[in-house]
């Protein structure tokens, strides 16, 4: 016990979808494929909506990211 697991957002919204897929997610990534070009460039504006957003408020808080999936 003692052990606080965190999710992300994006695990979040797979767990409204599907509970098994956070599971799956978590428990089983070796069954999930390997990011390719395309799914990158996902990411990548997710990380430039994020930058978009600091600038817009430059007074939020922002959350610690180094909280990895598998502390999920």
């Amino acid at each position: 016990m003692g052990h606080t697991a965190h999710i992300s957002k994006s695990r979040f919204l797979q767990g409204l979808q599907c509970p098994k897929l956070v599971w799956s997610a978590c428990n089983a990534k070796h069954l999930f494929p390997e990011v390719d070009a395309a799914l990158q460039a996902v990411f990548d504006q997710g990380h430039e909506v994020g930058s978009f957003a600091k600038r817009m408020f430059p007074d939020g808080i922002e959350i610690d990211n180094a909280t990895t999936d598998s502390q999920v």
